[in-house]
C-alpha cells in the first residue's frame, strides 16, 4: 500500500482508526469527501492504491462513480456490506459491471484474540458479548438504517462463530458460513436504550445451534459499561479488546497483500441469507 483514498474522511470511523492507522504506518494519504470530487488523475498510476471507505456501503456505487476513469485502486468495503441481501447483489452489480478490485471487510476479523483463543475437545457453546458505551447521537442515520443486527450479530458475531468453529474443526470458514445460512437463530430480546433518538433496537440476544454447539450472541450499544468477550463452555472467557487494535491490524494485512483475513462475495452472500432467515 503506497497511498490511501480515504472516503468518507470526516466521518467518526475515519477520524478516530482509519486516518490513525494510517499514520502509525506512515502511509500517505488523501481525504475524499462526497461534498467535492477531487481531481485524482495524478494518482493513476500509482502502484497499491488503496481506496478505504469507510462510508456505509449502501452509499458505495455514487461515492466511488466521479473516480472510475481517474484511478483504478483497490476498493476496501466495510460491514455490512449493503443493507439488505438486494442491496449487496446492487452492489455486487456494481463492481462486476465496471471490474472494480475489492476487499470486503470485518475488522473484527482482526482481532488479535482469534489467534490465541483455543477451544477444548468437547466445545458446546460459544458466547459472544458485545456490549459499546459510545453515544450513538451522531450516527443515527447510519444506525437506523442497518441496525443492531446488520451492525453487530450479522457482521461481527456470525463471522466470529464461523471463525472459531473453523479453527476446532477441520471446516474452512466458509463451509461454516455456507451451513449457517440456512439455520434460523432465536431472537431472545429487542429492545431501544432509552437515551437513543433513532427508531432501531439498540440491544439483542439471539441464539441458535450448530452441530450440537450452543452459539450465543448478547449485543447492545450505548450501555453503561463496555464488555467485549468471547465466552467458551461458559467457564472460559478472552477479552475482545485484548492487544493491538483490530483496524491496525486490518490495515497491516491490507500493506502485506495478505488477503485470507478478509470475505470474499461467497461468504458475505451466506451472511445475508442467515441474516434474512431473522428479518423474515
Amino acid at each position: 500500500m503506497n497511498h490511501c483514498l480515504v472516503f468518507g474522511a470526516r466521518g467518526h470511523l475515519a477520524r478516530t482508526r482509519i486516518i490513525p492507522a494510517l499514520k502509525r504506518m506512515n502511509c500517505p494519504y488523501t481525504p475524499v469527501s462526497r461534498q467535492e470530487v477531487l481531481d485524482l488523475h495524478h494518482l493513476k498510476d500509482t502502484k497499491d492504491l488503496i481506496a478505504y471507505m469507510s462510508i456505509p456501503t449502501h452509499n458505495f456505487c455514487e461515492a466511488v462513480e466521479p473516480y472510475l476513469e481517474m484511478v483504478d485502486p483497490i476498493y476496501v468495503l466495510e460491514k455490512p456490506h449493503g443493507h439488505s441481501k438486494f442491496d449487496f447483489e446492487r452492489i455486487q452489480d456494481f463492481i462486476h459491471a465496471n471490474d472494480l478490485k475489492v476487499i470486503y471487510s470485518d475488522h473484527y476479523l482482526g482481532k488479535d484474540v482469534l489467534y490465541n483463543l483455543w477451544t477444548p475437545k468437547k466445545l458446546k457453546s460459544i458466547k459472544i458479548f458485545i456490549h459499546e458505551d459510545a453515544d450513538m447521537t451522531e450516527r443515527i442515520n447510519y444506525f437506523d438504517t442497518v441496525g443492531i443486527i446488520g451492525d453487530m450479530y450479522q457482521s461481527h458475531c456470525v463471522t466470529l462463530f464461523a471463525t472459531i468453529i473453523a479453527k476446532h474443526t477441520s471446516r474452512t470458514r466458509k463451509e461454516v458460513l455456507r451451513d449457517l445460512s440456512f439455520v434460523e437463530p432465536r431472537v431472545t430480546q429487542l429492545a431501544r436504550n432509552i437515551h437513543y433518538e433513532g427508531i432501531a433496537p439498540t440491544q439483542c440476544k439471539i441464539s441458535m445451534e450448530y452441530n450440537g454447539i450452543l452459539l450465543e450472541a448478547d449485543i447492545a450499544k450505548m450501555m453503561l459499561e463496555k464488555k467485549k468477550l468471547i465466552t467458551i463452555n461458559g467457564d472460559r472467557s478472552w477479552n475482545l479488546d485484548a492487544g493491538w487494535d483490530a483496524y491496525g491490524n486490518v490495515m497491516s494485512e491490507i500493506k502485506h497483500g495478505n488477503r485470507s483475513l478478509f470475505l470474499d462475495e461467497e461468504e458475505v452472500g451466506y451472511l445475508w441469507d442467515h441474516a434474512s432467515i431473522i428479518s423474515g
